[in-house]
C-alpha cells in the first residue's frame, strides 16, 4: 500500500512532468505567456513545498492529507476548527527566507512583471522590465543552473544573436 507522502511525492512529480511537457511544447510555439504561467506556477509550488518541509510534523501531515484528497490546505487551530493557508499566508512565510528558498522567491517576484506583459509579439518583455528584476532573474540562472547564461538574453532564449 502507498503511503499518503509516496502518493504525494507522486503528484509533485506528475505535475512537474506534465509542466515541463507543456512548456517545451508552447516555447517551441513561441506561447511565451503561457511558458510565463507554468514558471510562475512551478515557483509557487516550491515556495508551497518549502513551506510544508518548514513546517511541524503534525501540520506537514495535515498538508499533505489535504493535497492528496483535493482539498484547500488547512490546520486544526486550538479550537479544533479549520484555519485555511491562505497566499497571504504563504506570501508572509515568503518574506522570511533566507538563502536559495529566498532567491526563489525573488526570481518568481522578478517573474511577476513579466505576467502584466501582453504584446509578446512585437515587444520582448524580458527586454522592458525593470533592470533590477532583468538582474535577479540573471544572478539566479547564473547562480543555480546556468554559469555561462549571457547577461544580454531575451524571451526567446540565451542567444546574444537572438531577433
Amino acid at each position: 500500500m502507498i503511503t499518503p507522502l509516496e502518493e504525494f511525492k507522486k503528484i509533485v512529480f506528475q505535475r512537474l512532468e506534465e509542466n515541463q511537457k507543456s512548456f517545451d511544447i508552447l516555447f517551441g510555439l513561441k506561447h511565451y505567456g503561457n511558458c510565463i504561467s507554468i514558471m510562475r506556477q512551478e515557483l509557487d509550488q516550491i515556495i508551497r513545498l518549502l513551506f510544508l518541509l518548514n513546517s511541524a510534523k503534525n501540520v506537514q501531515k495535515q498538508l499533505i492529507e489535504s493535497s492528496i484528497n483535493n482539498h484547500k490546505w488547512f490546520v486544526i487551530n486550538k479550537e479544533n476548527k479549520k484555519d485555511y493557508i491562505t497566499d497571504e499566508i504563504i506570501s508572509k512565510y515568503s518574506e522570511s527566507l533566507k538563502g536559495w528558498d529566498k532567491s526563489i522567491y525573488e526570481f518568481g517576484l522578478a517573474f511577476g512583471s513579466l505576467a502584466t506583459t501582453f504584446n509578446y509579439g512585437t515587444k520582448d518583455p524580458i527586454k522592458t522590465m525593470a533592470e533590477n528584476d532583468r538582474d535577479k532573474i540573471y544572478k539566479y540562472i547564473i547562480e543555480y543552473h546556468d554559469k555561462d547564461f549571457p547577461r544580454d538574453y531575451n524571451i526567446k532564449g540565451a542567444s546574444k544573436n537572438s531577433p
